[in-house]
């Protein structure tokens, strides 16, 4: 989702390309700055516990006979969820799996499958997702593919993924970008220079929305069929990766700028949706402690739209329509 993280913006026609520009334009970006679900077709069964015995599998429509996949998601909108749970039903049945759930190691050695899915910060994946991809444990002769959703210019996050399994003697099988169908804007990052720029720089390589692609990715992945890492083109990469590190470091006082109004009814929602537990609950009111991710799941999923970001309440859409709020409650 780097709509929310600085991943799409209007093209600029005029702006200029040479690297005095580019870092003046990082320097004021960085300075701006489930339960799982099996699902089969139309059936879907929530889990109440992470990793139980599939011996316990009761409907046996719900997986084909002798197959384990299982697919991690991390979001904030809800666009990661939506296609993770396509792709699910699309391949004949998978555990989709929340990471956040799992920072401290996940063992998925055992699947047959094993995707990863997730939105994209600053044109590189979500700090929590590097944590969830060391701590997992995979093997040598699974199939593991990974989905990286964008509002425009991706950069190389898929490239990171598979570089950070290459890094625990793994290999990522297939790699792919999409846009998220959904757009839930957050106010200002559009307006951002370097946003800007990116945008302009990858105008010829923006990639396909995800409903266009669920089809052609549900079969390779079904197929077990490799596919090289897709990335952005060069000039989007070089920009990313002079800004990328340093971003994630800078999100985590991005919530300097949420706020909360009197519509607040302490119910909670904001701390549920925290995959970092970095909203606290003091005196009924929400109240943010320097160590976000910057999904904005607080801001886009409270119920009464209580929740502001830099003085603004959110737009709709907030979510992806086909991501409930109860899929994405961390706690």
């Amino acid at each position: 989702m780097a709509l929310l993280a600085f991943g799409w913006s209007a093209p600029d026609p005029s702006p200029k390309s040479s690297f005095a520009r580019c870092a003046s334009f990082a320097v004021e970006f960085i300075l701006f700055t489930t339960r799982p679900i099996r699902y089969r077709g139309d059936v879907a069964v929530a889990r109440t516990q992470v990793g139980a015995e599939r011996e316990g599998d009761s409907d046996p429509r719900e997986r084909e006979v002798g197959v384990s996949n299982r697919i991690f998601f991390f979001t904030g909108s809800g666009n990661a969820l939506a296609i993770a749970k396509s792709i699910a039903a699309g391949i004949g049945g998978a555990d989709v799996t929340p990471m956040a759930q799992h920072i401290g190691g996940f063992d998925a050695s055992g699947e047959e499958r094993v995707g990863i899915v997730c939105p994209v910060y600053a044109w590189g994946p979500p700090r929590m997702v590097r944590e969830f991809v060391e701590g997992l444990k995979l093997s040598a002769e699974q199939y593991v593919f990974a989905v990286t959703t964008c509002g425009g210019t991706p950069g190389k996050s898929a490239v990171y993924i598979d570089k950070w399994i290459q890094a625990k003697g793994g290999r990522l099988d297939a790699g792919f970008n999409v846009r998220g169908d959904t757009y839930a804007a957050i106010p200002g990052m559009s307006e951002i220079a370097i946003v800007k720029l990116a945008g302009w720089l990858g105008r010829n390589h923006v990639p396909k929305q995800a409903k266009e692609r669920m089809g052609e990715i549900s079969e390779m992945v079904k197929g077990k069929k490799s596919h090289k890492v897709e990335k952005s083109n060069a000039s989007v990469n070089l920009l990313a990766s002079l800004i990328y590190s340093a971003a994630l470091g800078r999100f985590r006082k991005i919530d300097k700028g949420f706020g909360v109004t009197d519509a607040c009814v302490s119910c909670g929602t904001c701390a549920k949706v925290c995959p970092r537990e970095n909203v606290k609950l003091v005196d009924g009111k929400p109240t943010w402690h320097q160590d976000c991710e910057s999904c904005y799941a607080c801001f886009l999923r409270c119920p009464q739209k209580a929740i502001t970001y830099q003085g603004h309440p959110p737009n709709e859409p907030t979510h992806h329509p086909d991501a409930s709020l109860a899929e994405i409650l961390i706690r």
